[in-house]
């Protein structure tokens, strides 16, 4: 297989990429505002809203811990599929709650969805018999 091929190259950049930039974004709530910061805030922000406060605490620590995960996981390039389907649920669970908190920039979570989502369409296998 050739690296160059247009679907190969798209998702090895995305891989690295976005990769990246969730791992960064992820580690900078466990190191700069810490774990209890950020639970911390999220729930303050959410239990003004009709969520339930045991929700909010639930969530605040499944994005905590998903995004490095899930980070970690992209990079490492196996079970690609599956890793893009994740990474795309928690970027709809996060485009969720910028709508509950009626925040006008939650377009910019649409884009991540949409763009996840395709690159879990792309990581799957090219076509019946042939695996990838």
């Amino acid at each position: 297989m050739n690296f160059f091929e247009t679907r190969r190259f798209f998702l090895f950049g995305m891989r690295f990429f976005f990769g990246m930039w969730l791992l960064y974004v992820g580690l900078v709530k466990w190191v700069v505002f810490k774990p209890a910061n950020f639970t911390g805030m999220i729930v303050g922000e959410f239990d003004k809203t009709w969520s339930p406060h045991a929700l909010n605490v639930a969530l605040a620590w499944v994005i905590l811990i998903a995004e490095p995960v899930l980070a970690s996981l992209i990079l490492w390039g196996r079970k690609a599929r599956l890793v893009w389907t994740l990474v795309s649920l928690l970027m709809f669970m996060l485009t969720i709650g910028q709508t509950i908190m009626m925040k006008p920039d939650v377009i910019a979570n649409w884009q991540y969805t949409v763009l996840t989502l395709a690159c879990a369409a792309l990581s799957g296998p090219r076509g019946p018999g042939r695996k990838e």
